[in-house]
């Protein structure tokens, strides 16, 4: 095909003036890339032109400015549409083309100048082979599968029998594993995180990526012998793409540097197929996400009025439920309803935030102080066993006797926020005395009285540690702000008794009391009467407890000032 003018009948002014010299042409038209929006030109009459040299293209706009890409087909397709829009390359996305393009120059430059290359190997024609075979597999790939096979056909690659990817999309439990062993046994797997993250990291941070399988025992991976691997980072996923012959032969410098370009070369297609392939999956995923949603969900499109509801979605729900609603995109609007599973789900997460902040800090203290309060023990210890006064001895032994007491007190703490998966029975007294220990420094003024009626201190509770020791220990926070209000005569009161296949625990205070119109409002979300109070303690302290089987509830006492909880805890 010639570059000619159009015919006088048709209207020049509606189409784009564009030289392609017959290089760009023969494969624009292999590929069937449309051209109806151009007239094409020879170059003297056209400003705009597109012309292929060796291994780049080199695209003149109508301003001036040339400009040189790596040649292949798709990025002759983008400057194209380039010039469609009216856009020169200035205010084109150049990022992949200026990163390949780097890449492409740095290793011609290593290529040309290594005098070690197999003898009468021409490396230009070796180069030139490699594009244009990168170019033909990156148009003909419709999937991973096939991308990854056909990288065998590559010129330096055809002694090679093995090819593959293990790919991890984000947010994925498990890698995917895919390709060829063996030059037709296709091969799909899967390798878990953990396995994955090693072996990408290692690849990752090693200047020569030439490895053997012996490097990685804890790695699955399906062939035995020295390979190549070229990672892949992207924002959707990460990946490492591998080539092996099978044996375990080193493989050469000059294959490794050729196969890390010809990754770099081809992620633009691997970004393109893993959106591709795994779109359709995500959405699928979505919809179950959705459908499974813990609160009723409406998705409503505004022009048609059509609707996707979830399971937990009912009739009588009325806009006015509607606590959170959000624009998407289009016409669609997303909507979460107020109920009973919201308060719920909200609590609960309110709860193992405030455990998880409280279980990373006290893991820091630990790590902290375990070096300091060692060194402290060892020199009490030491200073201890010389020839010393028994008055320094005697110092030596309390100051050894605390410093085993700080690292009980640590190592509580740290067991007491560690999410446990089974429940181990805790005696009565044990609960009660480590919320006294977290307590301690907001009642540090309080007198504290602990009396135990038709039960023992020893009685064990099937219950969640943790849980109880949240309720008490907010209980005592609470009396202990109340009783404040007394001076230095607060008191608190913690009384134990029984009941019918329960136990109570009684936290009372000589605080001013709450008054009669607030009591129906204390587990309500988010009531509060202090001035920084979130109004969730009381809530959340009575959702534990009843998760436990038990109950938290506020007990009127008109003989008694001050205050009256009792939780109440199932026995066995």
């Amino acid at each position: 095909m010639e570059n000619r003018p159009d015919s006088p009948n048709k209207a020049l002014t509606q189409k784009i003036a564009l030289h392609l010299d017959n290089d760009v042409l023969t494969i624009l038209n292999e590929a069937s890339i449309p051209l109806e929006d151009f007239t094409l030109l020879p170059q003297p009459e056209s400003r705009q032109s597109i012309i292929k040299i060796n291994s780049t293209f080199r695209v003149t706009y109508a301003n001036g400015e040339i400009c040189d890409f790596p040649w292949y087909v798709n990025n002759v397709a983008l400057a194209l549409d380039g010039f469609r829009s009216g856009r020169d390359r200035k205010e084109m996305d150049n990022e992949p083309f200026e990163s390949i393009f780097k890449t492409t120059q740095s290793i011609e430059k290593r290529m040309f100048s290594n005098v070690h290359m197999t003898q009468g190997l021409h490396v230009k024609d070796l180069w030139d082979e490699i594009i244009k075979k990168i170019n033909s597999i990156s148009n003909e790939s419709h999937s991973l599968g096939s991308l990854v096979e056909k990288l065998l056909e590559v010129p330096f690659l055809q002694n090679f029998e093995s090819s593959l990817i293990i790919l991890h999309l984000k947010g994925q439990t498990k890698a995917s594993v895919l390709g060829t062993l063996w030059r037709g046994e296709k091969h799909q797997g899967l390798l878990e995180v953990k396995e994955f993250n090693l072996f990408f990291n290692s690849v990752k941070k090693a200047k020569i990526k030439s490895f053997s399988t012996d490097t990685f025992p804890l790695v699955n991976l399906p062939f035995n012998g020295s390979f190549l691997a070229k990672e892949v980072i992207s924002k959707k996923y990460s990946m490492v793409a591998i080539a092996s012959r099978n044996d375990f032969l080193s493989c050469g410098k000059d294959e490794i540097e050729l196969y890390e370009t010809c990754i770099d070369l081809l992620q633009p297609h691997f970004e393109r197929l893993v959106d591709q392939e795994f779109s359709d999956k995500r959405v699928s995923e979505l919809r179950v996400c959705l459908k499974d949603f813990p609160l009723p969900l409406r998705i409503k499109d505004s022009s048609t009025g059509a609707a996707f509801l979830n399971d937990l979605y009912e009739s009588e729900l009325q806009d006015k439920d509607i606590f959170f609603s959000k624009k998407a995109r289009g016409t669609f609007t997303l909507d979460l309803y107020d109920s009973d599973e919201l308060r719920h789900y909200a609590f609960d997460l309110f709860h193992f935030q405030r455990i998880s902040l409280l279980g990373e800090l006290l893991n820091t203290l630990r790590h902290e102080l375990s070096n300091p309060l060692f060194g402290l023990k060892l020199g009490a210890q030491i200073f201890g066993s010389l020839e010393v006064a028994n008055d320094n001895k005697e110092l030596m032994r309390e100051i050894e006797k605390n410093v085993n007491r700080c690292q009980v007190i640590i190592e509580n703490f740290s067991n007491l926020y560690q999410f446990q998966s089974e429940v181990k029975p805790v005696s009565i007294k044990r609960i009660i005395d480590e919320a006294l220990v977290l307590s301690k420094s907001e009642a540090r003024s309080m007198r504290f009285a602990a009396e135990y009626s038709g039960v023992t201190q020893d009685q064990l509770l099937d219950v969640p540690m943790i849980f109880v020791v949240q309720i008490i220990f907010n209980l005592i926070v609470n009396a202990s702000q109340a009783a404040r209000q007394n001076g230095s005569g607060g008191e608190i009161k913690i009384s134990v008794g029984s009941g019918e296949k329960c136990l109570f625990v009684d936290v009372q205070d000589n605080g001013p009391g709450i008054p009669p119109e607030l009591i129906s409002s204390l587990f309500k979300p988010f009531f509060t009467t202090k001035i920084q109070g979130t109004g969730l303690g009381l809530v959340l302290s009575r959702n534990l407890a009843l998760k436990m089987g038990g109950n938290l509830e506020y007990l009127v006492n008109n003989s008694h000032k001050g205050a009256h909880f009792r939780l109440t805890l199932p026995t066995t």
